[in-house]
């Protein structure tokens, strides 16, 4: 994948050791945190860093870190990570999973939309791959939609460290292709959905 490319709004910018700041600065953020298991402190957020420039190394795609195109200001990340031995892909047909996260004050932009549909056109697009997937807690309503919008559909529950309810979400390379539409809003995993900022 491309070590830079632009939406109609975000600039992404592929992550490197010079992103630290903004990296530990969104885990020390409690509101953003809430919905990806707390927290992290310096040393997880170097770890978290020297892993993902690592994985752009190892693979040739990865996380980016997302400018608003206008102001320039610092919006968030995201990316498509390799599913590691494809250990827990559904019929070990998946390959990367889509990670996507915003500052609080990006929250309810559409930002997570955009580069959700990016990434998936980039994927099949660019890398062609097999298929992807996500994982979302199942109260968070809001991601829940943009993984739909995106063309992903829910597959079923997902495995959770915390005990919180999780949903695994999923598409493979021949729905893309097919363009086979997606109904939005509604639940196919038979839980309810919140109304969480979108991420």
């Amino acid at each position: 994948m491309p070590d830079t490319f632009v939406t109609e709004r975000l600039r992404a910018t592929r992550m490197a050791e010079t992103h630290g700041p903004f990296v530990a600065a969104m885990h020390a953020d409690v509101a953003l945190m809430a919905t990806m298991g707390g927290t992290r402190d310096a040393a997880a957020s170097r770890r978290y860093l020297l892993q993902n420039t690592e994985h752009w190394s190892r693979h040739g795609f990865g996380m980016y870190v997302l400018n608003d195109r206008r102001s320039g200001a610092l919006v968030g990340r995201a990316g498509l990570k390799r599913i590691a031995s494809e250990a827990g892909a559904h019929d070990g047909a998946f390959a990367a999973e889509i990670a996507y996260a915003f500052v609080p004050s990006a929250w309810g932009l559409g930002y997570a939309g955009e580069i959700a549909r990016a990434l998936v056109a980039m994927g099949f697009g660019l890398l062609e791959l097999p298929g992807m997937m996500a994982t979302v807690l199942a109260s968070n309503g809001a991601s829940r939609r943009v993984l739909e919008k995106a063309g992903l559909r829910c597959a079923g529950q997902a495995p959770s460290a915390t005990g919180e309810p999780k949903l695994r979400y999923e598409l493979d390379r021949a729905q893309w292709q097919a363009g086979q539409p997606v109904a939005t809003g509604s639940d196919r995993c038979g839980m309810p959905g919140g109304a969480a900022p979108e991420r």
